[in-house]
């Protein structure tokens, strides 16, 4: 008989884990994740009630939710990308935490068969393996050791889990019919119409990508090349012997960013500052025209080194942050420092893919942001992005999967980089202070450059900046004329609320 979910999934309890202001979500997230249970197979949902039932009767919901991750790839990964997310409440965040590195699960016979039928016999290639030391979502990590004549070496193999590419298609294949679900229930759930069905399927084709190993062995020589001249940035080295099911790869002696034992609030801020620098700031200011980012930084990907460094795991799932996307994303908040709500609209509908945005609600949303910026707010990293996410939301504007991606790296990253710097804001000052220091690189050799050039780290033209120039005493008169406003409006309803008499 086919197990029943309500016992677990209980509208109430995901609304007291909620932020406030998402508490509505309660409803479609409890009903989409019954269907995603209900549509596994019977006796993964029998193994799903048996690691719930082993809990004591006293297990608070949020446990009961980081138990039920584990059983799952798609809900693994999930879990992952929202344990350092600070809207939800700690003791969630500490049981999904877990998910970035848990001991293995799966046998040391089973690990040692799939690399015999992926390699040989391991003898024979002066191979020996040692206890798995990790297990992930989709693959489990296990140390070797390998002499060849005189010459010994050392390094780790990702080997994926027996059925795990038949697992995680069918995960995924059901997440895409809940998306389905939920674009005829809109109305219903009272949750913005997105189209969560293509919206799915692109995390569908996305998420393949985690078990595609062959893939991973190119990223990891491209990352490589990408932080050749970063000396306080590690990424681990491709060895011998890679299969489409093992990645062979240099072994990285140190733990968790999130645990990195340091004392002083300058050097924890610095090692944050470090991570903004190298997973978002690096790729944003490249010169490349598709530089990569890494897809998937949770705190398990990111490693302090025994000798100081960065080191970055787990290559599997990346991104390309095209030229174009980044020229029109520094015009959109140039556009903003210069109160031109107008060009901040007409920036974001470029970014559209696949159908246009509704350009009237567009330009309300964007008047709204810019406003914030007239009172006080510097359109930097989350000025942007929380404008991105509500034109989303009430615009539907639809980007490209490679910025959801890069979205879906920030969400990840901003978490982290908090818990490791212990301060927010940090991936606004680092990006702020990474564009002055390339602008002031680029400014000997702008007089060598045509003005309509953006060949630069900062994709702005001599035109750009000229245009700014022009346009900044008329945005600054802007910005005084609206704090007058502001202040007129404000004594205006104070004096209305003394006196009680409407305006």
């Amino acid at each position: 008989m086919t197990p029943r979910w309500e016992f677990l999934l209980d509208e109430a309890a995901f609304q007291s884990i909620l932020p406030p202001e998402h508490a509505h979500f309660a409803r479609p997230i409890r009903e989409g994740l019954g269907l995603f249970l209900g549509g596994l197979p019977e006796q993964q949902q029998r193994a799903i009630l048996r690691g719930q039932a082993k809990l004591p009767a006293t297990a608070s919901f949020s446990q009961r939710l980081g138990i039920l991750a584990r059983s799952s790839p798609v809900l693994h990964k999930v879990g992952q990308i929202l344990a350092r997310d600070k809207r939800l409440p700690l003791e969630l965040r500490g049981y999904l935490s877990e998910l970035e590195s848990l001991p293995p699960a799966v046998s040391q016979q089973q690990v040692e068969q799939a690399v015999v039928q992926e390699l040989g016999p391991t003898d024979r290639l002066g191979i020996m393996l040692g206890p798995a030391i990790a297990e992930a979502s989709v693959a489990v990590v296990v140390p070797f050791d390998r002499t060849v004549g005189s010459t010994a070496e050392g390094g780790v193999m990702k080997v994926l889990k027996p059925g795990i590419e038949e697992q995680l298609d069918r995960e995924l294949n059901l997440l895409v019919q809940v998306g389905g679900q939920l674009d005829r229930r809109c109305d219903e759930l009272q949750i913005p119409q997105l189209d969560y069905r293509d919206a799915f399927t692109q995390a569908h084709v996305r998420l393949l990508d985690e078990v595609q190993l062959e893939n991973e062995q190119r990223h990891l020589v491209e990352a490589r090349a990408f932080f050749a001249d970063q000396p306080r940035v590690q990424i681990p080295r491709l060895l011998e012997h890679c299969t489409k099911r093992v990645t062979s790869m240099e072994r990285l002696s140190g733990g968790k960013v999130t645990d990195h034992g340091l004392f002083g609030k300058r050097e924890k801020r610095q090692l944050a500052t470090l991570v903004g620098e190298a997973l978002i700031a690096g790729p944003i200011f490249s010169k490349s025209d598709h530089p990569i980012f890494h897809g998937d930084p949770h705190a398990g990907n990111l490693f302090l080194t025994d000798e100081g460094r960065l080191g970055i795991l787990d290559w599997s799932l990346v991104g390309r942050l095209g030229a174009e996307v980044r020229r029109t994303v520094v015009q959109l908040c140039l556009s903003a420092i210069l109160l031109d709500a107008r060009a901040v609209a007409a920036r974001m509908a470029e970014l559209a893919v696949q159908q246009p945005a509704d350009a009237s609600a567009l330009t309300t949303v964007a008047d709204k942001w810019v406003c914030s910026v007239r009172r006080g707010q510097f359109p930097g990293l989350s000025w942007m992005v929380g404008m991105l996410d509500e034109a989303v939301q009430h615009a539907k504007l639809r980007v490209s999967d490679e910025l959801m991606l890069f979205r879906k790296s920030l969400l990840a990253l901003e978490g982290v980089v908090t818990d490791v710097g212990e301060r927010t804001g940090i991936l606004d000052r680092t990006l702020n202070t990474e564009f002055l220091r390339h602008f002031a690189i680029e400014l000997p050799q702008r007089w060598l450059h045509p003005p309509f050039s953006r060949s630069f780290a900062t994709r702005l033209s001599n035109f750009d900046i000229t245009q700014a120039m022009l346009g900044a005493p008329a945005a600054f008169a802007s910005f005084l004329s609206g704090h007058a406003l502001d202040a007129i409006e404000s004594c205006q309803g104070r004096s209305s609320n003394n006196l009680n008499i409407p305006l």
